[in-house]
């Protein structure tokens, strides 16, 4: 596993992500910004487009996704 060293000048951009809660926009400019976040997205993706058919498929999770405010695309 990657490990990250954070300089001085990115530690409160760093420990802003855990306050507040970020825009859509602001973690898509970090997530594009970090070649390592990148890959991370792409994988998720690629697992979210092989798994979402037989997800929707099945009601129970649609309802507890659906409870939560998880999107299913």
């Amino acid at each position: 596993m990657a490990r990250y060293k954070i300089s001085k000048e990115n530690i409160n951009e760093f420990f802003g992500l855990f306050g507040k809660k970020k825009k859509p926009e602001e973690l898509k400019k970090i997530i594009q910004n970090d070649p390592t976040l990148q890959k991370l997205d792409k994988e998720i993706g690629d697992i979210n487009a092989k798994y979402s058919k037989s997800i929707k498929g099945n009601k129970t999770f649609m309802a507890l996704a659906k409870k939560y405010g998880v999107e299913v695309k």
